[in-house]
């Protein structure tokens, strides 16, 4: 499957992905299972896309949401699912089975959650780690990027996840407005909620959309120290 794999990862990029991994999920079946039930829990492999923001409209929501950093979110995950897409159809064209998880889909009112988490995907195909801040952090652009996950059983060359850079940094921590991060650092196989209560985010981001007309916050994203040198002159 080398030259599917090639084909695969040349697609993403040329149509702008700046990061692209493959991850092995069959050490994650059941935690997959038991977290997001058994429909998807069968295929082996995730291919991962990232695409980054320009690292300054990130870094503005330290003092407030933008309406700049809306515009792109939307940006980046229409453009993703376009890729992911575009990769779900030509590996069923090879004969493997694929399916496209949404960039951005909340599937419950009372959890803030989608069908599938690319950030674990992400993760497990060396991306880069799982920050304080509960989400992917890497080394190029720290945690200012979108992610997209496309499912498969296509026999796809893999990669490993990496050491987590985080170490006492608590940047994220002490700028969370609803202080909905623990600061315990991320462990293969802990519960969420040990490191992320949803519960005060969620509520933050609705005082938040009554002021400023959308749930947005983004705050941990801008203080995290990791990429933010691409945003300096």
């Amino acid at each position: 499957m080398g030259s599917i794999g090639h084909t695969l990862e040349q697609i993403a990029r040329d149509g702008g992905a700046t990061l692209y991994g493959v991850a092995d999920l069959t050490g994650s079946k059941e935690y997959i299972e038991e977290t997001f039930g058994d429909a998807l829990s069968g295929y082996p492999r995730a291919i991962v896309l990232g695409i980054a923001y320009p690292a300054e409209v990130v870094n503005q929501l330290v003092d407030a949401p933008t309406h700049t950093y809306l515009y792109y979110y939307n940006v980046l995950n229409s453009k993703l699912d376009h890729l992911a897409l575009q990769l779900a159809i030509l590996l069923q064209e090879e004969g493997c089975g694929a399916f496209p998880v949404p960039a951005s889909q909340r599937v419950s009112d009372d959890r803030l959650v989608g069908i599938f988490s690319h950030r674990m995907a992400a993760r497990l195909a060396g991306l880069g780690w799982i920050g304080k801040n509960a989400s992917l952090v890497t080394r190029e652009y720290g945690p200012r990027l979108r992610l997209v996950t496309v499912l498969t059983d296509c026999e796809l060359e893999t990669g490993s996840p990496v050491q987590n850079r985080c170490g006492t940094c608590n940047a994220c921590v002490e700028a969370c407005p609803p202080d909905a991060l623990t600061g315990k650092p991320f462990e293969p196989g802990d519960q969420l909620e040990e490191r992320f209560i949803g519960d005060r985010c969620d509520k933050h981001l609705s005082k938040v959309r009554s002021a400023f007309g959308k749930r947005i916050c983004g705050r941990c994203l801008a203080v995290c120290p990791w990429g933010e040198r691409r945003s300096q002159r």
